[in-house]
């Protein structure tokens, strides 16, 4: 159904501009006196975040009010303060900090698990094909099969968690929004924080170095399995940075990538 058949339905009131996305449908809205976020999914991938959004319960993530389909009602969080901006602005531990406790609301034990997830070796498809070009490919592929071989802490992940999927609610805090739903090792679900809010941050000098010590205290995690998987996820990212014909971006993943393996 269309965003129009739901602001009907469900009895909401337009309240901002509409946003288009390669994979959804978004119009700010109010219900029942409350801000919310109409989103409408059109791809498999963002129903699937969807049906882990309803799953989470509003644990660690915004509520779903009404759920139905490929749509959710959800709450609506805050745009600012805004954790890239942070990170940017000097605060980088601040932001690094708040990203490892909302990744910890989604970690959170919980009865049963959502259906239907992918794994992370269906997830690491585009590496493997590219691993054929030789060089960073190649070893971030090995790095990549060693650790989903022998997968630790196996649970139902974000598999998007960076800066600008971490918002705030005025009376919840810092919350997650638009996940992907993926199954594998909670330490996956940090690596994308390494990589972020920008490449050419990730790459500042010592950057790395302090941030991967910093999400291994705060998370409990083993640093030196961070740093492997932080390899293997941004050599992914170049891959599918290839595909969509960015080669910059793909050039400084594929940089984050060696760093990354340098230092474990």
């Amino acid at each position: 159904m269309s965003v129009d058949s739901y602001l009907r339905r469900w009895n909401l009131t337009p309240d901002g501009a509409a946003i288009c996305t390669p994979g959804s449908d978004l119009l700010p809205v109010v219900w029942q006196g409350r801000p919310a976020m109409l989103k409408v999914a059109r791809s498999a991938e963002e129903q699937r975040g969807n049906d882990l959004m309803v799953w989470l319960e509003g644990e660690g993530a915004a509520r779903v009010y009404r759920h139905e389909g490929a749509t959710l009602l959800m709450e609506r969080l805050e745009a600012t303060p805004n954790l890239a901006a942070l990170a940017l602005g000097g605060q980088d531990d601040a932001a690094t900090r708040i990203l490892c406790g909302a990744a910890a609301g989604v970690h959170r034990e919980r009865p049963g698990r959502p259906p239907d997830l992918p794994d992370l070796h269906r997830w690491f498809r585009s590496l493997e094909a590219t691993q054929t070009q030789g060089g960073a490919f190649a070893q971030a592929w090995v790095t990549a099969q060693r650790l989903i071989a022998e997968p630790q802490d196996v649970r139902p992940l974000h598999g998007d968690l960076h800066h600008g999927n971490v918002l705030r609610s005025p009376e919840r805090g810092w919350l997650v929004i638009d996940p992907k739903g993926l199954i594998g090792e909670r330490t996956f679900d940090f690596a994308n924080m390494l990589c972020n809010p920008t490449l050419a941050h990730a790459l500042t000098l010592g950057r790395l170095e302090r941030q991967s010590a910093l999400i291994a205290q705060e998370a409990g995690l083993d640093r030196a399995r961070l740093l492997a998987w932080v390899g293997a996820y941004a050599a992914l990212s170049a891959a599918w940075h290839l595909e969509d014909a960015q080669m910059e971006q793909a050039r400084q993943s594929l940089a984050v990538s060696a760093l990354a393996h340098s230092l474990r």
